[in-house]
């Protein structure tokens, strides 16, 4: 697949989500209890600067400011422009807080600058996650970390989920494993921390810089 046409693939999706995003059910409870165990782990205190890789309509930005008392830089990027438009009308009038629409393979923002990022539930839809990762690497400060939660190919059931997304879902590149993780983090020149586990099928990859 071209890159042009994956990345108006995935626009076209997550613009689809961006009214329902902030709603109930199944499905985005599981999304927030997701989001919050991975901010849960950053250890975010006040005045750090922090960035949500794929940010959606920006709830896990908002809760990472609610625990450092709202004294900080909160950052979020994210390919559409509707889930952009909604995190912007979600925290409207707040100065520090800062939505961008972006692909993470090419982050608009200073080298050096950030002391956690996260992205939750969106590494399998980067058509380059190297290219990603050396973002990751190029933005964090020295010491910073990167918590990676997705969906990890550890076990076969994932496996077999990957290879059916594969065909049903073409916004859908690849589910990888935490060696595979280790791997495209070392290579960019993080230090491979370790892993959390959210569930049985899903971790927290951690590195840092």
């Amino acid at each position: 697949m071209k890159e042009s046409e994956h990345i108006k693939l995935n626009e076209i999706k997550w613009d689809k989500w961006a009214p329902i995003a902030d709603g109930g059910g199944w499905k985005f409870d599981y999304l927030r209890k997701a989001q919050n165990h991975v901010i849960s782990l950053t250890g975010i205190k006040e005045n750090m600067n922090f960035l949500d890789i794929g940010c959606g309509t920006g709830y896990a930005v908002g809760q990472a400011a609610k625990i450092a008392n709202h004294k900080g830089a909160f950052y979020g990027i994210d390919l559409s422009p509707k889930m952009i438009e909604k995190a912007e009308e979600n925290f409207k009038d707040l100065n520090n807080f800062h939505f961008i629409r972006a692909n993470s393979e090419s982050i608009p923002l200073d080298n050096n600058f950030f002391d956690i990022v996260i992205c939750t539930n969106s590494f399998h839809h980067y058509l380059h996650p190297e290219k990603v990762m050396n973002e990751i690497y190029r933005i964090l400060k020295k010491g910073g970390k990167i918590y990676i939660l997705d969906p990890i190919a550890d076990m076969w059931i994932a496996k077999l989920i990957d290879k059916i997304f594969r065909l049903i879902e073409p916004e859908h590149v690849k589910i990888y494993s935490s060696k595979e993780f280790n791997k495209l983090m070392e290579d960019a020149g993080l230090r491979y921390v370790g892993i959390d586990h959210l569930e049985r099928q899903y971790k927290v990859q951690i590195g840092q810089k």
